[in-house]
């Protein structure tokens, strides 16, 4: 099984912590298959959609329709499509994740829960469902039963850095602080280009008062998407701290180009000016 994609949920953006924890779906092969040397598309024709070829191959294309509806942000139809699967073999576990998946990105949260649910009871090592349900009770805010089931899911599979992330998240809306900052460094440790795992540990830096680090790990951050307005704040914040605030007043006004009703940086950029002012008046 391989992951093909990380979806976050609705509103995903660093400026909110937890929408920074992402789903994912998982790719299955059917016996002997491969995939579609086109690639699929979310149509809407009327169920069932009619192959050529074994049960696997029919599986196989239904499985590839309802990625691409997911990537269209048409995750009911991709329900309806993971259904077929779950209706011919109900003990498809993959299916009911993958399901539970769309549901858990179509707002169904009760509905994904239970299929996140079926499927850990009908393959307990599928590392996948256990992830995806605690991530689901971390947008839920079930923080402890996000983190129990992360646990599992690390158990299971100990180089799974999107886990270790997410139990971060987790730790953090707990004030277990030092137990979040151990789950992000074995993230970054263990995938680098976690974009969101630096800037949520940096953020837990800058909450801490380690402005340093909480530089370093933004900037990191910022390396991948320079103009996001909530890790510039962040970052302008650390560097008013130390008092560079050259650096604070450069990295409030990108983002308030990026962002211009972002209110943290409109209250540090008026914080700084006024600031200056007052001083140059004094002088």
């Amino acid at each position: 099984m391989a992951i093909i994609r990380r979806m976050p949920t609705r509103g995903a953006a660093w400026g909110a912590a937890l929408a920074a924890a992402a789903l994912i779906l998982i790719a299955v092969l059917g016996a002997g298959g491969s995939r579609a040397e086109t690639e699929p598309v979310c149509a809407d024709n009327s169920l069932p959609i009619e192959t050529k070829g074994s049960d696997a191959a029919q599986r196989q294309a239904l499985f590839d329709q309802a990625k691409a509806c997911v990537n269209a942000d048409k995750p009911q139809r991709a329900v309806a499509l993971l259904s077929q699967i779950i209706k011919s073999d109900p003990t498809d576990a993959t299916a009911y994740v993958n399901r539970g998946s769309a549901l858990a990105h179509a707002g169904e949260i009760s509905l994904a829960l239970s299929d996140f649910g079926v499927a850990i009871s009908l393959e307990p090592d599928l590392v996948e469902a256990w992830y995806n349900r605690g991530t689901t009770f971390t947008h839920m805010r079930r923080f402890e039963s996000a983190i129990a089931d992360f646990t599992e899911a690390i158990r299971l599979s100990p180089d799974f850095a999107l886990a270790y992330c997410n139990r971060g998240l987790a730790n953090v809306q707990l004030g277990r602080y030092d137990d979040a900052l151990a789950d992000y460094s074995v993230a970054i440790g263990r995938d680098a280009k976690l974009t969101f795992c630096y800037f949520n540990r940096g953020n837990l830096y800058l909450t801490l008062g380690d402005y340093r680090k909480a530089i370093d790990d933004l900037s990191q951050a910022l390396a991948e998407r320079p103009d996001n307005p909530v890790a510039l704040s962040r970052r302008a914040q650390a560097y008013e701290a130390l008092g560079q605030k050259s650096h604070a007043l450069d990295d409030f006004r990108a983002a308030l180009d990026a962002e211009p009703n972002l209110q943290s940086a409109k209250e540090g950029f008026a914080r700084i000016m006024t600031e200056q002012q007052r001083s140059h008046r004094q002088n």
